[in-house]
């Protein structure tokens, strides 16, 4: 019940999110210099609630370069590609459909770490595509 609860609380927190993002957006802020900001931000405060909660420095080499790499495709190309969404469509319409990450995710899960693909996370996945084409055909 943990997982669903932040689960939830992650959605609505990214759910809120691109609108400052198309806001901050709005003039011709260079979309590298807004990674910067994002990502500083991010950083500084994790940093601080990491020293004022643990404080140590455990970590492997093999997680730490998982966890970068993570980084690198979330943190700085999928924000990059979601800025330029968001600079140039409307945010009703670029959210969902970039919100469809667990898609991939699901997929490649699948391919990468051999979990399972029921019927029930098709037919959601299906869902899925099925409410994101429905939202961009109602942007005309």
């Amino acid at each position: 019940m943990r997982g669903v609860i932040f689960a939830i609380l992650a959605s609505l927190v990214w759910g809120l999110a691109p609108v400052f993002f198309k806001i901050g957006l709005r003039s011709e802020v260079n979309n590298l210099l807004a990674l910067m900001v994002h990502n500083l931000s991010a950083f500084l405060l994790a940093f601080v609630l990491y020293m004022l909660i643990d404080g140590s420095f455990r970590i492997g080499l093999r997680e730490l370069t998982f966890l970068a790499m993570g980084g690198i495709l979330s943190g700085f190309l999928g924000l990059f590609f979601f800025f330029e969404a968001v600079r140039h469509g409307k945010v009703s319409i670029v959210s969902p459909i970039a919100s469809t990450s667990p898609l991939w995710s699901a997929l490649f899960a699948f391919l990468i770490l051999g979990e399972g693909l029921s019927f029930q996370k098709l037919l959601g996945a299906l869902l899925i595509v099925s409410g994101i084409v429905l939202l961009t055909l109602s942007r005309s």
